[in-house]
């Protein structure tokens, strides 16, 4: 065989190889994201709790009745041999008790982004267990407990109360409102400080950062 027809066969391999590939990698970008929309009329809600394993939530208040949530969900897979999760069939759980709203995403091997514009409620409830929360909320009894990642909440001194701040491993630092008390142990951090109102902010964090500042 001519050396020139075993490079045009070798090429042609290559090619379908390659288009193979290319396939392979469409289907896959197909089914490991996906992004949901929701709206919730909270006129008769006092309080929301948020609840999510991994990823990050961002909240900006807004006047009104109605939160409006965008959330981005896709596969958590780490590692080139992991098996890729599909997530076209999870979204959201929403739960409602009394004056409660439960919103909540628990899914494995997948992770969750959530963009919210919400008003202030009465209470407002986070927990999760790794990722970011970057929070800028109204007059609400703020409730945060996270287990590694960093927190980041804009608050109204005029609203805030007493301020409890609780890291165990990593810092935690307030700007603005009254110092009542700061101690640190070894690789532990706990910060106690009084705003100009009434609601209680209380913020538990296992390993990071917590940044939190009244305007």
């Amino acid at each position: 065989m001519l050396d020139s027809e075993v490079f045009i066969r070798k090429l042609v391999l290559m090619s379908f190889g390659v288009g193979l590939m290319t396939l392979l990698v469409t289907s896959v970008k197909a089914d490991d994201q996906v992004t949901r929309y929701h709206t919730f009329d909270l006129d008769q809600v006092e309080e929301v709790e948020f609840s999510n394993n991994v990823g990050r939530i961002e909240i900006t208040p807004v006047n009104g009745n109605e939160m409006r949530i965008v959330m981005d969900i896709e596969s958590n897979r780490h590692g080139l041999f992991r098996r890729q999760v599909n997530v076209d069939n999870m979204d959201l759980e929403v739960k409602e008790r009394d004056d409660t709203l439960f919103l909540s995403f628990e899914e494995k091997g997948a992770k969750a982004e959530w963009v919210i514009e919400m008003p202030a409620v009465a209470r407002t409830n986070i927990e999760m267990g790794v990722g970011e929360l970057k929070l800028e909320v109204g007059a609400t009894n703020l409730d945060i407990e996270l287990g590694v990642g960093e927190v980041s909440v804009i608050a109204p001194e005029d609203s805030v109360g007493r301020i409890n701040l609780n890291v165990g491993v990593g810092e935690a630092d307030i700007r603005g409102g009254e110092i009542l008390d700061r101690d640190s142990v070894f690789i532990s951090q706990s910060v106690r400080a009084q705003g100009n109102g009434d609601h209680p902010q209380e913020i538990d964090l296992g390993v990071g950062e917590i940044n939190l500042r009244l305007e």
